[in-house]
């Protein structure tokens, strides 16, 4: 397949900031890539933008969210529940499939999981696609796919060992070795974050927060932060990886096991609380652990047949532990849940011909979410777990053709889920909005000397969660499937001048349907109530323009930018606003890199600009510009031996991230890493 050289732009921006490692370039596990490859047409006639291990490492990353902040028309924010989420051109993030690994991650009430919890020393390379992705993915990938890939292990041994300090306690720890001998490979990799709290800027405003106390005697109006050392935002995590494997000429298999472990406080909403006797919103997050283990396999039959598989089994634990104020001075209740998903698919691929090539796939995957309370104040309000269940069944064809530069991709997907309940004993049973059939096809054509056109359309399909099938009395609704029809057109070149090396610029327009809102409806059982429920009633459109270009300005330094417009609309009856929180309508994200050869050292100039966002909806509370300016440091001692210093929102900008969320202040962080 004739195709441009996607390597090209990470030689330019990285061959700069080169030193010896133990982790290579081939030290991307391929079958992270298990669903679609590089080598495959469909990442030609869609927008995809991918982040290395080297960047990651560059604008000094420690989490998955952090990195993924630096992607176009992608913006990373923080929940009430002080997770970091992201949305990608105006879709939540419950409406993009994260995979790790090829593998969905997800907590299956709410359809998401906290970002901030996958480090980013395991991470080799993140894969994020937009429009017209895959239909062997499988549904729930109506915003995007972002696909985190990370490490193997690699012929002989070798290492790192990673440490940094900074302000307020903070600190992080990693180690990681590498291992392979005659086809075999083993890594294991370790990590440790701790905070006592983060420092806010010098320019935060302390505002009333309004409070619903029925427990106590709060009183309406209160300040639960007023700046300095941020209250309740204490962090600690322990994280474990571990993955072996055997590579062949034909044949390649690996299973991987770990363990994310967090425990923190729930920084305050500085804007809006609530206590009941048994919730409160003053609350800390005594236990988020993620663990699994993960098979993947791939077998070439002969040269015209393979076969990959990959099987699963994630856990998902979280305990959330209320209190009656601020000073916590009294626990009222800990809620927990108890998830688990059970899966796997298989894929067929088949040379047709030269020039066409076809890959089939079954996938299955069972989701239960289990949920119970303990209430210390009124022991009325416990309840064990209560256990709700769904089975997520797809078929998926994908066939590319290739005649000279032309290359057109078409699949077809065929998704069915079956939800499963516990109630009084009985299970219930029921189709969740019934089957959906969702299309894809796509075109691309490199020109001789011009570059790359690419064009597509795909219908995509998200089922709802658990948390939006039930009402607030627990009764469960059926509800259809949201719908995304969404159009690309894009062009990319390699460009032969000095001071333009690449650019990328493409438009999209999505049109969801039935997209789920929530409703209040008259309650049967009491004249004066309400009952709060979702419906298949909402609609919204999302168009814009997305733009990435690098240039090498000179020997030492290069420059790179993306910018990205997003007009995102909800046009559903009955709306409260036409805008969706948090989706910027303007985002511009600069990195200039110096390499200086007379001292060995490498720096780095990192500036976002966001402008537009929409905060909170019932206020019409907006943030107007976000600004962060970071600085980089690295010092090469010896090809081994390296010093490295961070310096983030170098100018201390204020803003919220977030509803009641106030971003972090200027910080600091300087650290030593050793390879072998």
């Amino acid at each position: 397949m004739v195709k441009l050289t996607k390597t090209k732009l990470a030689v330019i921006i990285y061959g700069v900031m080169s030193c010896h490692s133990a982790f290579a370039a081939d030290d991307v596990f391929k079958l992270g890539e298990i669903v679609v490859s590089d080598d495959t047409g469909v990442k030609d006639i869609s927008m995809n933008n991918s982040i290395s291990a080297e960047k990651i490492a560059m604008i000094g990353a420690k989490t998955v969210a952090d990195a993924l902040d630096y992607v176009p028309g992608v913006h990373v924010a923080q929940s009430s529940k002080g997770e970091k989420f992201i949305t990608i051109q105006g879709f939540e993030q419950d409406k993009v499939l994260i995979l790790l690994d090829g593998v969905p991650y997800y907590e299956t009430n709410y359809g998401q999981l906290d970002l901030n919890q996958i480090p980013a020393n395991i991470i080799s390379r993140i894969d994020v696609t937009k429009g017209a992705s895959s239909v062997l993915y499988g549904p729930n990938g109506m915003g995007g796919v972002v696909n985190i890939i990370t490490k193997k292990g690699q012929e002989g041994i070798g290492g790192e060992v990673n440490a940094s300090i900074g302000q307020n306690g903070k600190s992080h720890q990693s180690a990681s070795i590498s291992m392979g001998k005659n086809g075999f490979s083993l890594l294991g990799s370790v990590e440790h974050q701790k905070r006592d709290s983060y420092r806010m800027s010098n320019d935060f405003e302390p505002v009333e927060s309004y409070v619903k106390d029925h427990h106590g005697h709060l009183p309406k109006h209160l300040v639960v932060e007023d700046g300095g050392d941020r209250n309740n935002s204490s962090y600690e995590s322990t994280n474990v990886w571990l993955r072996g494997g055997y590579t062949n000429e034909n044949s390649e298999f690996f299973a991987s096991v770990f363990n994310l472990d967090t425990e923190r406080g729930l920084p305050y909403n500085t804007r809006n609380n609530k206590v009941f006797d048994d919730f409160s919103s003053f609350a800390n997050i005594s236990e988020y652990k993620d663990s699994g283990i993960d098979l993947s396999g791939r077998h070439k039959v002969n040269d015209w047949l393979q076969f990959r598989a990959l099987a699963y089994h994630h856990m998902h634990k979280d305990s959330y532990e209320s209190f009656d104020t601020p000073e916590k001075n009294e626990k009222l209740a800990v809620s927990s849940f108890n998830d688990y998903t059970t899966g796997g698919t298989v894929f067929t691929d088949m040379t047709l011909a030269d020039w066409n090539s076809l890959s089939l796939s079954v996938s299955y995957k069972n989701d239960v979410h289990k949920k119970k309370n303990v209430a210390y104040f009124d022991s009325s309000d416990s309840y064990p777990y209560k256990r709700s269940e769904l089975n997520t069944l797809s078929f998926a064809a994908e066939n590319t053709m290739t005649f000279g530069g032309l290359n057109v991709v078409a699949g077809i997907a065929y998704h069915d889920q079956t939800v499963k309940e516990d109630a009084k004993d009985k299970l219930k049973t029921g189709r969740d909005g019934s089957d959906t059939l969702d299309p894809m096809v796509g075109v691309s054509y490199i020109f001789d000397n011009a570059g790359m056109l690419y064009s597509s359309i795909a219908q995509k399909t998200r089922f709802a969660t658990f948390s939006e099938m039930y009402d607030d009395t627990g009764a469960r609704h059926d509800l259809k499937p949201e719908r995304n029809t969404s159009y690309t057109l894009g062009w990319k070149n390699d460009l032969d001048i000095d001071l333009l090396n690449n650019v990328d610029i493409s438009v999209f327009y999505h049109d969801v349907t039935d997209r789920i809102e929530e409703v209040y409806i008259p309650d049967p059982t009491d004249p004066h109530g309400k009952i709060q429920l979702n419906q298949n009633i909402g609609k919204s459109a999302m168009y814009g323009i997305e733009l990435s270009t690098s240039s090498q300005l000179s020997e030492n330094v290069s420059f790179s930018m993306n910018y990205s417009y997003t007009h995102a609309r909800n046009k559903s009856d009955g709306r409260e606003s036409d805008y969706f929180r948090d989706t910027p309508e303007n985002s511009l994200t600069g990195i200039l890199n110096w390499y200086q050869p007379w001292l060995d050292m490498d720096s780095n100039l990192r500036v976002r600009y966001r402008t537009d966002v929409l905060i909170n909806v019932d206020d019409d509370e907006w943030e107007s510009e976000m600004l962060t300016v970071d600085i980089g440091l690295k010092k090469n001692f010896t090809p081994e031996l390296s010093a490295y210093f961070n310096l983030n929102n170098l100018l201390d900008e204020s803003f919220y991230q977030g509803y009641g969320q106030p971003n972090e202040g200027r910080s600091y962080e300087v650290g030593l890493k050793y390879r072998f």
